[in-house]
């Protein structure tokens, strides 16, 4: 995949690439959150027990983790990166 990328650029593409999964691993779990809090109005506790039991399932649980996170990162980011914000109304 890198062959074609120039010599000297292969290095600082593979960091980038790194460290926006890792960024993305470390968020995954909040930004899930948000998501499921937004879509069916659920306090963080119970967000956060979806989230859990959605990674239980073997290898649809794992896309759906991952598309969390990529929705509430688009969540998040409208909100102007405020996670109450982007949570929505919510009830406690």
């Amino acid at each position: 995949m890198f062959d074609k990328i120039p010599q000297h650029l292969q290095k600082p593409i593979g960091m980038a690439l790194g460290a926006a999964f890792f960024l993305l691993s470390l968020l995954a779990i909040p930004l899930s959150v948000v998501t499921l809090m937004r879509w069916f109005g659920l306090s963080w506790w119970l967000a956060l027990i979806g989230v859990f039991l959605a990674t239980l399932i073997p290898y649809a649980g794992r896309f759906a983790y991952l598309g969390l996170a990529v929705i509430g990162a688009y969540y998040v980011i409208d909100a102007g990166f405020s996670l109450p914000d982007a949570a929505g109304r919510f009830i406690d």
